[in-house]
């Protein structure tokens, strides 16, 4: 999932560029660069091989919540 707003100034002016993909212990990670329009900082988010994105909306909640008690409720 992409970043919405700058961790360091809360805007939402935000460049993606080009990701690092990179092995760590036989795995690989992708490393997406992120600047700031604003405040020019540049952050990472980093993914490791076989992680799931996906946007938080995508996903049923109601299968994950108990009615009455309103707790979620996870799968094995």
């Amino acid at each position: 999932m992409k970043p919405q707003i700058c961790p360091y100034c809360g805007e939402r002016r935000l460049e993606e560029l080009e990701p690092t993909e990179i092995m760590v212990d036989n795995s690989l990670w992708v490393i997406h660069h992120y600047e700031c329009q604003f405040c020019t900082e540049v952050f990472d988010k980093i993914i490791p091989e076989g992680e799931l994105e996906y946007e938080i909306d995508d996903i049923d909640t109601d299968i994950y919540t108990d009615g009455d008690m309103n707790e979620k409720k996870f799968r094995n």
